[in-house]
This record gives C-alpha cells, structure tokens and sequence, in this order.
C-alpha cells in the first residue's frame, strides 16, 4: 500500500514557497516591530491586494491555461495569447493598486512601487503557475530568488535604519522583478513574442468555459476572506486593522505553503482525473487532507510559544489578551481553510467552476452583510467572526461533492457534481 506520506519530493517542491513565506514573515515582523501601527496596517492591506490581484490572475488566465497544456502539442500563439492577456491584466490591477494607495493617502514613493510590485507579482505568478505545468524546477528558483532578494533588502533597510513602508514597497517590487527574471529565457521569450505574435481563441475560449465562473470564485472568495480588511480600513483606517493583521500574519506560513502546496497538486489531480485513476486520486485526497492538517498543526504550535512567551516584543504587554483573543479567533478560520483545502483544489481539477463559483457567491452574500454589522455594531475585531461564518458556507458547499469523488469504487472517475 502505498503511504499517506510520500510526499518528500512535494515537500522539496514547496520548500521553496515557504522560503518566500519565511520572506514575507521577516518583512511583516520588522515593519510591525519599527514602524507606526498605521504604516503596518497600510503595508498588510497593500499585501492583501496583491493577493487578489494574483488569485485573479489565476483565476482568469491560470485556470484555462492548466487545461490548454493538457493538449499534448500545444499551439504555441495560442499560448502566447495567455501571456499576453495576462500582461494586460497585470496593467490593470496595477492601476487598481495605485488607486488604493491613494484611498490609503500613501507617499508619493509607495504610489510607485506598490503598483510596480503588482505589476511584476503578477506577471511573475502566471509564469510560476506555467512553469509548474511545463518544467518545475524554475518555479523553485523564482521563488528562492524572490525571497533571498527579499531577506537581502530586509538586512539592507536594517543595516541604514529605512524600515519604512516604503523601502519595503521597493524592495519587494525589486524582488518580485528578479523572481520573474529567474523564470528562465524561455518564459522571457514567450512574454515578449506575445506582444507582436499571439492568437486569442484559446484565450477566448478558457474564459468562456472556465475563467468566468473561476473568476467569480475568485472574487467571492475574496469578499469572504479579506472583506473585513477592506471595511475596516475604509471605515476605520489602516491602523484601526493593525492588531488582526498583526495576528493574521502569524498564520502566514500556513496560507503561503499550503498554497503553493495547492499550485504544486493541481496539475497533477488534472492528469489523474483525466486518466480516471481512481485509486490515485482518492490517496491523493489523503494525502492533500494529511498534510493540510499538518501545516495547521505547526503553525498553530508556533503562534501558542509566542503567546506563552511574553518578551518576544511583536506587541505591548498590555495587548496579550486581545492578540489572545485574535489569534484563537483566526486559528478557527485557518483550520476551516485548511479542511476546505482538499475540496477547493479537487473541484479546480475536476473543471468544476460553476460549483466553486455558487459556493463562493453564496457565502460572500452572507459574508458581507454579517462583515458589515458586526463591524459597525460591535467593534472592528468581531468581524472574524463573520469570516468563520463564510468558510462553513464555503465548506458545506464543497465537502457532500467532494466525498462522493473519494468514495467512488474501482477505478472510475466522476464529476463532483
């Protein structure tokens, strides 16, 4: 039989991604140690729209993309056409972010490096998602270049006493620039023939088919998770969102690994589901649910020894019991990602788009309202109650389909709905 862990090969491809997340920890934890709580606040919510410009990268593009390269010879203007789209969109969400930097009354220096970090995160992250389809060990190396970058600026805005959001702005925009650099010649190649030679049917086509209804998700999935930032920062500014960013960035490792756990397995359940193995597909489902648990597990280890230890000095001793509170608060809603996890990523492979997409509508419109008068009836840290709520609609969606595909008998595979 063959073991629930066989996954040092996976943990070699993701070690990687929590090299980046060990990246953005040290950057978090130096601007949440020197600078004011409303820098902190502005740089987690910037962090937060980077985010959702790259889930709506992969959302649109990445989506159609994984199904385009499951031709065996793939017609390569077409796959120029991806690119090309997706440098069009990395111009737009860049204006969306210079947009909040001016919602967030910004410097004038982080109204140029925070769109200029989206704009090559994003370029960067579709390269990641090819790359991991096509030849994963450049994947593996945008993402040490990326956070070895990052952890040199970090020691050089120590070491001349910057640790302002903007030099961390600037030296994430730089990083994200040598990581898609570190993509290799032939991703260099195909971005740049996509400006003067591509073919949009393909393009066209995956939008039609998979990004819309992905893009939906995305974007509910984003009004469920990160709703409250975005309240709460604009009803009551980015330092009034410090402390719950503050606790929320203690479970970052967890987010950023599992992610890229979640990005290393897709390609992989893609091909699994198309040769109906269901013999691999239903320990692969163990072993995504082992692994889920256990990253939850040692994170939230960590989070406890800093809770216990009270002079690590990431905030005043006067905060315990509210930073307490937070993290307990957001350890829930970490576990139900983590569970919903394995569903999420097998309706994904399963081209089952319309699903996510119902599933995470409907928790965005009970998420918002909830989001909305917990934060204006109560205060702005009873809001996680509301993203608690949003995960189990998320989670009962997904979870009945997701357990008929792994109780499936012999070899045959289904869809989840």
């Amino acid at each position: 039989m063959k073991s629930l862990w066989p996954g040092w090969r996976r943990l070699l491809n993701v070690s990687s991604s929590a090299s980046l997340a060990a990246a953005n920890l040290a950057l978090s934890l130096l601007l949440l140690w020197f600078a004011d709580a409303s820098e902190f606040g502005s740089f987690a919510m910037l962090q937060v729209s980077a985010g959702l410009a790259y889930g709506v990268s992969n959302a649109l593009l990445g989506a159609p993309l994984l199904l385009f390269l499951k031709e065996k010879q793939p017609d390569m203007a077409q796959l120029r056409g991806f690119f090309s789209a997706n440098l069009l969109l990395a111009l737009l969400v860049s204006a969306g972010q210079l947009l909040l930097t001016l919602g967030l009354a910004a410097a004038v220096p982080v109204m140029f490096w925070a769109p200029l970090l989206v704009f090559f995160g994003t370029l960067r992250w579709f390269g990641r998602n090819y790359a991991l389809s096509v030849n994963p060990d450049f994947a593996v190396r945008s993402d040490l270049v990326t956070s070895v970058l990052m952890l040199s600026g970090a020691a050089w805005l120590w070491s001349i006493n910057w640790l302002t959001l903007e030099g961390m702005m600037l030296v994430c925009a730089f990083a994200q620039c040598g990581g898609l650099l570190a993509l290799g010649r032939t991703h260099s190649g195909l971005l740049f023939r996509a400006l003067f030679q591509r073919e949009w049917q393909a393009v066209n086509l995956g939008m039609q088919r998979q990004g819309k209804a992905a893009l939906t998700g995305a974007l509910s999935v984003e009004a469920t998770t990160n709703g409250h930032s975005y309240l709460i920062s604009l009803l009551a500014g980015p330092a009034a969102f410090a402390p719950i960013a503050a606790a929320a960035l203690l479970f970052r490792p967890c987010f950023v690994v599992q992610g890229a756990l979640a990005s290393y397995e897709r390609p992989r359940l893609v091909q699994l589901l198309a040769i109906s193995d269901g013999n691999a597909v239903r320990l692969a489902a163990r072993q995504m649910m082992a692994w889920s648990a256990l990253l939850w597990a040692g994170n939230a280890l960590l989070v406890a020894v800093l809770l216990i230890w009270p002079s690590h000095g990431l905030w005043e001793a006067k905060d315990n019991s509210m930073m307490f509170y937070l993290c307990v608060l957001w350890g829930v809603i970490v576990l139900l990602r983590s569970v919903r996890l394995t569903p999420s990523l097998f309706a994904q492979a399963n081209d089952q788009f319309g699903l996510l997409a119902k599933a995470c509508v409907s928790s965005a419109l009970i998420t918002l309202p909830l989001l909305l008068f917990l934060i204006l009836m109560l205060d702005v840290n009873a809001s996680l109650y509301g993203l608690i709520a949003g995960e189990l609609v998320i989670l009962l969606w997904l979870y009945p389909s997701y357990r008929r595909l792994r109780n499936l008998s012999g070899n045959e595979v289904q869809p989840l709905c």
